[in-house]
């Protein structure tokens, strides 16, 4: 009979085939129904977990702060790796890691410890979180996401402290993957000068690799994300911490179409209904050079937006046509040259 992460200090055996999020407030998560097939002693155990992560979340909300949208949790996420386009280097490698998490005897029959960690880095949009996500779910492991601009943000010379009691929650609850979203955040050069940025930065990067150096490498992998690995501190790095490094690249034109393919069947399911005509990719791929995963999922969702609009006026509207997709692509073309140029303050 398969089971939830717990508490024991011996290797956790596989979650449960199903799986929730738990926001980090004080607020009960509702009991769902029951699916059809599992054991009510299954339900009751994940109904179990999930409030006391959300109870102990809470308290450390009370502690420290409101943890709202900078700490997510989810027992055994439903995202899978067969849900994201392209990548296919870097998933293989994502289910080793998974692999190792799971069975991490398998390691050690050949004398070694199993990895505490590793970094994925790549341009921004191309799915880092997701690919977390997905060996969590693979793992069947609690899947921690600290986002740590807004947590570094909010909490400053506290974020060190929070960061040690995280992971000591996380090791403690059995299995699970903690994601460090942003982790170049800790260099703390979007909150202080250079000179105070590195002292304090210093700080909490050395009470981090304690703690990382100190941790059970069966119970808890550690993942890093950043798009700024000229920003990262190299002890974060160093053997025995997150010194795994995954290339998250840009897709090329033939995972392009694959991402494409996967969010056009994604919101026909949505809708349940058919929702695209049939799409001609020879003249759509050309004009998504150099777009991320992030990018084509706002494209489909401003073609869609575009159809909503002409319902409320109209009543009705056609399907989305590979005209329509050009149209939308142009119009995110436009309205991401405004955003470069705000960003690097050429309309200041």
């Amino acid at each position: 009979m398969h089971a939830l992460p717990t508490r024991s200090r011996s290797p956790s055996a596989p979650a449960s085939q199903s799986s929730s999020r738990i926001a980090c407030s004080t607020r009960r998560p509702r009991r769902r129904g029951r699916c059809n097939g599992m054991k009510p002693a299954l339900d009751n155990l994940e109904w179990a977990l999930q409030r006391r992560l959300d109870d102990v979340f809470a308290k450390l909300g009370e502690k420290y702060g409101d943890l709202t949208g900078r700490v997510e949790m989810a027992i055994r996420p439903a995202v899978t790796f067969d849900e994201i386009g392209g990548l296919p280097q870097a998933k293989e490698t994502l289910r080793g890691f998974a692999s190792a998490l799971s069975t991490p005897e398998r390691y050690r029959e050949w004398g070694i410890e199993p990895p505490k960690g590793l970094l994925l880095y790549g341009p921004p949009g191309t799915g880092k979180a997701m690919l977390a996500r997905a060996l969590a779910g693979a793992a069947e492991a609690i899947f921690y996401h600290l986002k740590l601009m807004n947590l570094t943000s909010k909490f400053a010379a506290n974020t060190a402290e929070l960061l040690q009691e995280v992971l000591r929650i996380a090791v403690g609850e059995g299995r699970g993957v903690l994601l460090l979203d942003e982790i170049d955040a800790l260099s703390l050069d979007h909150l202080l000068p250079p000179p105070q940025a590195r002292e304090a930065s210093a700080r909490l990067i050395a009470a981090l690799c304690e703690k990382l150096d100190a941790m059970d490498p069966s119970r808890l992998l550690v993942v890093g994300a950043t798009i700024r690995t000229d920003a990262l501190d190299p002890a974060l790095v160093a053997p025995g911490r997150l010194d795994h490094l995954v290339e998250v690249t840009l897709p090329d034109a033939a995972a392009q179409r694959e991402i494409l393919e996967l969010m056009r069947s994604r919101t026909e399911k949505n809708a349940g209904r058919a929702l695209y005509e049939t799409l001609d990719f020879r003249t759509i791929l050309p004009m998504m050079g150099g777009m991320s995963g992030a990018d084509i999922k706002e494209i489909l969702r401003r073609a869609l937006e575009a159809k909503v609009r002409q319902t409320v006026r109209q009543g009705t509207a056609p399907l989305v046509t590979s005209a329509d997709l050009l149209e939308a692509i142009e119009g995110y073309k436009r309205v991401r040259g405004v955003v470069e140029k705000i960003r690097y303050g050429q309309y200041l």
